[in-house]
C-alpha cells in the first residue's frame, strides 16, 4: 500500500478554520457552547493549543511591517511521524502505525497515562480527561479507507490542503517551493520529509519554520530508551508497573502534569505521613 500524506501550504491559507471546524464535525468532538465563555485575548486564534476535544488548530501568528499587518498561519495537528515517539512509549499498544503511514491512536486501549503527550516533540496528544484517554488526529483513516479525502482536506475553500500519495504530496511540496522562492519568498521552507523519519503531514513555510511555530531538527527524548526494555507489557497491568517509574520519567523529559507538580505531590505525601 502506498503511503499517503496531507500537504498544507501556509502560502494559500486563509485561516477561515473551516478545517477546524469540520474536523470537530466529522470526528464528533465538542465545543464550548457557553456566551463569552471565552476571554478575548487580541488574537483571532480560537483557544491557546489543542485540547482533549480539538485536534486540528489553525495559529494565527503576526508581526507589523511597514506596509501592514504580516501573518504567518499554521496548521497544528499531529505529523504522524515515521518514527512515531509516542507509539515508542504508549505502554498499553494503543497506537499503532498503518501502512499507509497513519499514526493511529485506539481510545479503547488507551489507559490515559500521558506518556504520548510527553514523549511527542510537538506535544500533540492531548488528555481528553471526561473519558481518561488521549486524543489526537487519525488522518481520517475511516474515511481514507472508503476512498475519501480526510474531512479537513474536503472542506478547504482556499485549496491549501490537499493529500494523496505521499511521493505526490512530496514532489506538489517542492514545486511550490520554487514558486515562492521565484516570487521572492527566500525563507520559504518544506517541513516534514525528513523530520522524525518523515512525516505524512507536510507544511510548507513560507516564511520561514521559526515563523510558524515549527521545531526545527526534532528529536525523540533521551529517556525513550527506558521503555525499549517493558515495551511488551501492556494494557492496564502495564500502566499499574509504569506507577512507579511515571513521575520521573515525565519529570526527566520536562513534563509537567495539570495543576500537580513534584514540590506539591512531594508535600502532599509529606502530609500524609504526618497524620
Amino acid at each position: 500500500m502506498a503511503e499517503n500524506a496531507i500537504l498544507y501550504d501556509a502560502s494559500k491559507c486563509s485561516a477561515c478554520k473551516g478545517c477546524q471546524v469540520q474536523c470537530k464535525q466529522w470526528n464528533m468532538m465538542p465545543s464550548s457552547l457557553g456566551k463569552d465563555e471565552n476571554e478575548f485575548t487580541g488574537s483571532y486564534q480560537s483557544m491557546p493549543d489543542l485540547n482533549g476535544d480539538t485536534r486540528l488548530l489553525i495559529e494565527f501568528r503576526e508581526e507589523a511591517k511597514a506596509n501592514g499587518i504580516e501573518w504567518a498561519f499554521s496548521r497544528r495537528a499531529c505529523f504522524h511521524c515515521a518514527e512515531p515517539t509516542c507509539m515508542e512509549v504508549c505502554p498499553a499498544g494503543a497506537i499503532s502505525k498503518l501502512d499507509d503511514g497513519t499514526v493511529k491512536l485506539d481510545n479503547t486501549k488507551c489507559v490515559g497515562c500521558k506518556y504520548c503527550t510527553a514523549a511527542c516533540p510537538f506535544e500533540v496528544p492531548k488528555y481528553r480527561e471526561a473519558f481518561n484517554v488521549s486524543n489526537k488526529c487519525t488522518l481520517c483513516d475511516d474515511r481514507v479507507a472508503q476512498g475519501r479525502e480526510p474531512a479537513c482536506v474536503q472542506t478547504c475553500p482556499a485549496a491549501a490542503l490537499t493529500f494523496g500519495p505521499r511521493e505526490d504530496m512530496l514532489a506538489a511540496a517542492k514545486t511550490r517551493l520554487d514558486e515562492l522562492k521565484a516570487e521572492g519568498f527566500d525563507k520559504a521552507e518544506l517541513y516534514g520529509e525528513t523530520e522524525m523519519g518523515g512525516m505524512h503531514s507536510l507544511f510548507i513555510a513560507p516564511f520561514g519554520l521559526e515563523a510558524h511555530g515549527l521545531v526545527r531538527d526534532p528529536k525523540k527524548p533521551d529517556a525513550i530508551a527506558l521503555f525499549a526494555l517493558i515495551k511488551p507489557l501492556t494494557g492496564i497491568a502495564a500502566a499499574a508497573v509504569f506507577g512507579g517509574l511515571g513521575l520521573s520519567f515525565l519529570t526527566g523529559i520536562g513534563y509537567s502534569r495539570d495543576e500537580i507538580t513534584l514540590d506539591s505531590a512531594s508535600a502532599h505525601d509529606d502530609a500524609k505521613e504526618e497524620n
